[in-house]
């Protein structure tokens, strides 16, 4: 079952980026939006895109991480806040890390 996994705090402020690893499944994606753009500078995200084989899809908001000037990495995907809606009904579940 694929879940769809919404990240919008910042790893160096909580701990639910790691929690939301630890969780992530075969065909899961995680959207990093919010202040949780900021993951892609945490070392946790370096850690994820070695685990990633593919079967996990890792997209950012491009507004969102624009807005805190952070670059986006080639390993993560950018995408715009309405392909949000669509990808929640592409999984069969969401969670929202906040």
């Amino acid at each position: 079952m694929s879940t769809l996994h919404l990240v919008r705090q910042s790893a160096f402020a909580s701990n639910d980026f790691a929690q939301c690893l630890s969780v992530l499944d075969h065909q899961d994606s995680v959207v990093l939006m919010d202040d949780g753009c900021y993951n892609l500078k945490h070392p946790l995200m370096d850690s994820l895109i070695k685990r990633v084989d593919g079967s996990v899809n890792i997209n950012v908001v491009v507004s969102h991480a624009q807005a805190r000037a952070i670059e986006i990495i080639t390993a993560v995907k950018a995408i715009e806040i309405g392909d949000v809606v669509e990808l929640t009904f592409t999984h069969k579940k969401v969670i929202t890390w906040q």
